[in-house]
């Protein structure tokens, strides 16, 4: 009897075996192996925290939050990207967040300053032209045609014609019940953080009339929604929630019942995200670079990843070439290539 037993036994060991075996061959095989290179080419300090970058051309319009010189706004000229080096600087105080940059006029949103506007007619030799102090905290700013769209903490949507940059127009603004601190802006919608003190959210408006922004949605969960992207369907988000971290991706297909679509988690403390096509380039304040595939929103797989210390915040992606604010790190220039 205790033979049999235990043949038995054995017989259940080995079908158990089989099935794990097997569960993990299956899962394996859902998992793709990396099918991308990410490899930095070049890299320059522009003075200790770097926070923020556009690249337009062969220009880098970087921010860096360091005191010391340069800090401030920092040109880069990034012709060859494996040899950056800096143009010029501007700093005169304040706490730079975010740049835009509007033919030869940059557009910087400050958290002490208002909304600062720069003449980089000379890349060589910049300077101050016109301050729009606002609440006198700016945290976001995006240049769409000739019409500035802000986010100020404390008035919540600001819109400017900044047509003549020398003297900008008032068009309008949009207040929220908390503080607004990111936006992006696509075609005729602008997607406006809500920062409230339990949880943020995002607003839907229509700026179809940027004269009488309205609004058409809202989505207000429990997470700590954080420097919206939008692509298409889809809005990507960072989770700034304690116990978050991770990118959020909801369905706005209709603004006005937005939902959670899928959530990518690699365990670190996303920041930004820039979407081209089914692949999001991700500045993870932890874990540095991350390449996502999003094809399947509900799916997201990580094919790519480079960190070499620092502390990635922010991104612009030109071509193969990902352009890191990486704080301690600087700007870190990374390209992207095909797996051999």
């Amino acid at each position: 009897m205790e033979r049999k037993q235990a043949i038995a036994l054995g017989l259940i060991f080995i079908l158990v075996l089989g099935l794990v075996i097997s569960l993990a061959i299956f899962l394996n095989s859902q998992t793709p192996e990396p099918t991308i290179t990410l490899t930095k080419i070049g890299q320059i300090d522009t003075g200790g925290s770097t926070a923020d970058v556009k690249i337009v051309g062969d220009i880098a319009y970087v921010l860096d939050q360091n005191e010391p010189t340069p800090g401030g706004l920092v040109l880069v000229n990034v012709s060859d990207p494996s040899e950056p080096t800096v143009l010029s600087t501007f700093h005169d105080g304040g706490l730079p967040q975010r740049v835009d940059v509007l033919g030869d006029y940059v557009f910087v949103a400050d958290a002490f300053e208002g909304l600062e506007i720069i003449n980089a007619t000379d890349p060589n030799e910049i300077g101050e032209i016109y301050q729009y102090d606002g609440s006198g905290e700016v945290y976001d700013v995006q240049i769409v045609g000739s019409i500035a769209y802000l986010a100020d903490w404390n008035n919540g949507l600001v819109i400017l014609n900044v047509s003549n940059p020398t003297s900008p127009q008032f068009l309008s603004d949009y207040p929220i019940l908390g503080a607004c601190h990111h936006l992006h802006v696509v075609d005729d919608l602008a997607y406006v953080i809500d920062h409230r003190s339990a949880n943020t959210g995002v607003k839907v408006l229509n700026i179809s009339d940027p004269t009488n922004p309205s609004l058409i949605g809202s989505y207000m969960p429990d997470d700590d929604i954080w420097n919206p992207f939008n692509h298409g369907n889809y809005l990507f988000s960072g989770n700034h929630e304690v116990d978050g971290g991770e990118l959020l991706i909801l369905d706005v297909t209709d603004p006005s019942n937005i939902s959670q679509r899928g959530v990518f988690d690699p365990g670190g403390s996303i920041f930004a995200v820039h979407v081209e096509g089914t692949t999001a380039y991700v500045a993870d304040y932890e874990l540095g670079l991350l390449v996502v595939d999003v094809s399947d929103p509900e799916n997201p797989i990580m094919i790519g990843r480079f960190y070499d210390g620092g502390g990635a915040v922010n991104l612009d992606v030109v071509g193969d070439l990902v352009y890191v604010a990486d704080r301690s790190g600087g700007l870190e220039i990374i390209q992207i290539s095909e797996k051999i």
